[in-house]
């Protein structure tokens, strides 16, 4: 069962009753109101008012709910028909009135650089074990099924090791639950501060809980 949301009580940097997952978005759309110089709370009401409406505005981007499940929904942000993000997001972040507020209150992603001072983009060629932070774009080749596996905290959760490819190699991305709903073959996507680790003696990336991924086409 999803837990209620209420307002955020930091330890050790994190607010408490939070996963990964929800940290991550809600960093996200910090870092999205950063980059477009908004107002967190703003971009936080305009995902509410995506869900009810279908489609709202925040500044220059246009925010819209492609697909809603039992607790989570599918965003996408574009600007000037570009796409900016696309991810889903717990619906208890966004409707209730206490958790939008609470986000003014959510402490500041640490390391937040300025948009003209990201790292560039690496290639797969370039990718070596233990490297951290890294930043990629790619295509999904391939989506093998989804097993179900045991965490070592006893939930069950959904994998799928998908396959990434740019025009220098290719190499798999661990993806997670509703991460792996995010994407489909052919789609050319955006991966930051991620980080490369070996499974059965291959290289492959992670995303923890500070990374991004967004669906660029």
């Amino acid at each position: 069962m999803t837990p209620r949301i209420g307002m955020y009580e930091e330890q050790r940097g994190r607010p408490r009753g939070r996963s990964n997952l929800d940290y991550a978005i809600l960093e996200s759309m910090i870092l999205i109101a950063n980059k477009y110089n908004l107002d967190p709370k703003q971009v936080i009401d305009a995902f509410f008012n995506a869900w009810t409406n279908k489609i709202s505005h925040c500044g220059s981007l246009e925010i819209s709910c492609r697909e809603v499940n039992h607790d989570s929904a599918t965003f996408l942000i574009t600007k000037d028909e570009k796409v900016v993000w696309q991810f889903p997001v717990n619906l208890d972040i966004i409707r209730n009135q206490d958790a939008r507020d609470s986000i003014k209150k959510f402490p500041m992603p640490k390391k937040m650089k300025k948009t003209d001072e990201l790292g560039r983009s690496l290639k797969i060629s370039e990718l070596r074990f233990g490297m951290k932070g890294i930043n990629l774009q790619a295509e999904i080749v391939e989506i093998p099924p989804t097993k179900h596996v045991y965490t070592r905290w006893a939930l069950e959760a959904s994998v799928s090791n998908v396959q990434l490819a740019d025009e220098t190699g290719s190499i798999r991305l661990g993806l997670w639950n509703d991460q792996i709903k995010m994407v489909h073959i052919g789609d050319l996507i955006d991966i930051t501060n991620c980080s490369v680790a070996r499974f059965v003696d291959k290289l492959q990336l992670r995303l923890g809980s500070k990374s991004t991924m967004s669906v660029i086409k």
